[in-house]
């Protein structure tokens, strides 16, 4: 019995969502060894971290007793040598992994032939209302 021919897209979809995947996943586990191994270079040191959250206390208070309240969803851009930047940076590899590679598989539908326009399209649509998600511009 013959296999059946996998399409390009799905080829380059899958193996960007894999990499990426693979590679945020470990990141996010290189984080927690660097926040715990060096406490004091993290953004919120995690021994009152933790001991915040077992005692109950909101989301809110505890980024006020940490620092200067919640400073916005990026913060890891400007501490990525700390443990919690990396953590952060490996979930926003994971979450974006979907519009990268859709965002390639736009690609690999405009290179076949004949080309699918249409799926080519729709999955820049889709790689931009993630983007757009993201970003907190467009919420559902």
């Amino acid at each position: 019995m013959d296999k059946p021919k996998i399409p390009l897209s799905q080829i380059v979809y899958g193996r960007f969502i894999y990499w990426l995947c693979i590679t945020a996943a470990v990141i996010c586990t290189i984080g927690p060894v660097v926040a715990i191994a060096s406490p004091d270079n993290n953004f919120m040191n995690p021994h009152y971290l933790f001991s915040a959250i077992w005692e109950g206390k909101n989301p809110e208070m505890i980024w006020l007793q940490m620092g200067n309240g919640f400073p916005g969803g990026n913060f890891w851009l400007h501490n990525l040598s700390t443990g919690d930047g990396l953590i952060q940076f490996g979930l926003a590899i994971g979450c974006s992994s979907a519009s990268v590679a859709l965002m390639a598989t736009a690609i690999a539908y405009f290179r076949e032939k004949p080309r699918a326009y249409k799926w080519a399209l729709l999955s820049l649509w889709i790689a931009v209302m993630i983007i757009l998600s993201a970003l907190g511009t467009y919420q559902t």
